[in-house]
């Protein structure tokens, strides 16, 4: 007996890969529309982080000063934290040699708009080596947070 004929095998169809799918399409978009937006978010989240952490560091002199913490060395807290954040702006070289109305003028020309007081200024560069200061520290303490809120948002646009 004779087996029967076999067919021969049947390739499937070829198919073309264009058109890709929609999901390719979809999936290329989103791509494009990340790689796009990368840049931004990486600006973005690069100079928050002076600020941000700088207002933290602002809040925990706070706490310690409603804590009980003295006058003077509150006084120390913030003018360190605002040296800081004029070196992260000046550079190290600019910033961090100056002293007493030099520093002053770098506080006022970095945040025009949110400027300390006359009494205030003192205070930060020669109230805490006095034996007994009469500052309100709770009205430093908030022109330090508008100061800190009104820094420019690049480092580019500040010349020393």
């Amino acid at each position: 007996m004779n087996p029967p004929e076999l067919r021969d095998i049947h390739l499937p169809a070829a198919e073309l890969w264009w058109p890709p799918a929609p999901g390719w399409w979809i999936g290329t978009l989103l791509l494009l529309l990340i790689l796009s937006l990368l840049p931004l978010l990486v600006r973005r989240f690069k100079r928050r982080p002076l600020r941000r952490l700088s207002l933290h560091e602002l809040q925990r002199i706070r706490h310690d000063h409603l804590q009980g913490r003295s006058d003077s060395d509150v006084l120390g807290d913030i003018a360190a934290l605002l040296r800081r954040v004029t070196m992260s702006y000046y550079g190290r070289a600019a910033a961090a040699s100056c002293t007493g109305e030099e520093w002053q003028r770098q506080l006022q020309r970095l945040a025009p708009g949110a400027g300390f007081s006359s009494e205030q200024l003192w205070a930060l560069t020669r109230g805490r080596y006095q034996a007994a200061t009469e500052v309100d520290i709770e009205s430093l303490l908030s022109a330090c947070e508008h100061w800190l809120r009104g820094l420019p948002r690049s480092r580019d646009h500040v010349s020393a």
